[in-house]
């Protein structure tokens, strides 16, 4: 239980701390939902590999930019956190 309240005082914590980040994740994530819509409406079958993808890439280039493995591990979220602040 203190591993998902950590994790959620972290969520509540992001948009404060990092807004630039914020509003970009959320304007990508509406960008994709936007042109998965717009293939839709076209015809195009294949709407649902560019709304697969788009959601899973950022992902990706997170893992490939140095995110952590153990990123869900409380214990470790908890100990980066605590040496970041000092």
């Amino acid at each position: 239980m203190k591993g998902v309240l950590f994790f959620l005082g972290s969520v509540f914590r992001w948009p404060v701390q990092n807004t630039r980040e914020f509003v970009l994740l959320h304007f990508y994530l509406l960008g994709i939902y936007g042109l998965t819509f717009l293939m839709k409406n076209i015809g195009l079958d294949f709407y649902n590999f560019v709304f697969t993808a788009g959601l899973v890439s950022p992902l990706g280039y997170l893992i490939c930019k140095g995110l952590p493995l153990d990123c869900l591990n409380y214990k470790a979220a908890i100990r980066r956190e605590i040496s970041s602040q000092n």
